[in-house]
């Protein structure tokens, strides 16, 4: 069974990202590990055991009602309580149960950059254990049935593709290759290639590419977003000069502001993303 890694501040964000997670996990034969840290400088420097016991016993009833709340027999959920750094605590969560999936809310920055991809779900996403759904500040909850992959096509994409395509059998969605031809990113490889190469390994795959000229990726790629029915954005980090230029756009930044569409970081390395479809008998009327 996978595990979907889902970081809790009690946060509105936070909360909209557990119902995510409780949406994928209905579909698929996953659980949902919620993380809970309580770091508190002041108390930790002083030894005020008490005070810490009282913020971790409080923290366990939200989480307990949470769950309780639910109510959910085709959703397996469990809770822990850390008392370390939240970055920290993710990260070993993510290595100690080999989580396939992190999600996690964002929001509460002016920056877009910081606002979809805020400090800690950023740095996570950096570390590259693991792929990283962000859900940013009042993002509808509603399914994920139009995916467009933000691809630079100059490292092939397979691995990726096989990422995106299982998500699209979970989801029944549609995946849409989206690549922006701008004179600020060369064409190493030819373009036609990588695409006939991934027509050729995926040959019952509905692939479907689009290219679209532009000398500012980020806002070819914002463009094409707003005037289509999107529902996800995916994008690889290993090639970290193309993310960069993504999400770290002043142009993004003032187009994407009000969009609100979840985000999937997939790496390079680390724990595929890989959620095995529950047979009609476990997964009910979802």
């Amino acid at each position: 069974m996978k595990t979907l890694l889902v970081p809790i501040d009690f946060s509105d964000n936070s909360l909209r990202a557990f119902e995510y997670a409780v949406e994928l996990a209905a579909r698929s034969e996953s659980e949902i590990l919620l993380l809970h840290s309580v770091e508190d400088a002041s108390l930790l420097s002083s030894m005020n055991t008490d005070r810490l016991d009282d913020k971790k016993s409080a923290a366990q009833q939200k989480l307990e009602a949470m769950v309780a709340t639910l109510n959910r027999d085709d959703v397996l959920v469990r809770f822990e309580i850390k008392d370390g750094a939240p970055v920290g605590e993710i990260i070993k969560a993510i290595e100690e149960n080999n989580v396939t999936l992190v999600v996690m809310g964002t929001g509460g920055a002016k920056n877009f950059s910081r606002k979809v991809f805020g400090t800690t779900t950023e740095a996570i996403a950096k570390q590259g254990l693991c792929p990283v759904l962000a859900i940013p500040e009042g993002a509808e909850i509603r399914p994920l049935e139009h995916i467009v992959y933000a691809a630079d096509f100059e490292n092939g994409d397979q691995v990726t593709t096989m990422q995106l395509l299982n998500l699209k059998e979970l989801l029944n969605a549609t995946i849409t290759f989206l690549h922006i031809k701008s004179d600020k990113q060369p064409d190493y490889i030819d373009d036609e290639y990588i695409k006939a190469n991934l027509v050729a390994q995926f040959p019952e795959a509905e692939l479907n590419f689009v290219e679209i000229a532009n000398k500012d990726v980020a806002e070819g790629i914002s463009s094409y977003v707003q005037s289509n029915e999107t529902s996800l954005v995916a994008f690889t980090i290993l090639n970290r000069m193309f993310w960069e230029r993504i999400f770290h756009s002043s142009v993004t930044s003032r187009l994407l502001q009000t969009l609100r569409i979840p985000m999937l970081a997939l790496p390079e390395n680390g724990n595929l993303l890989y959620l095995r479809r529950k047979e009609r008998s476990e997964a009910g009327k979802v």
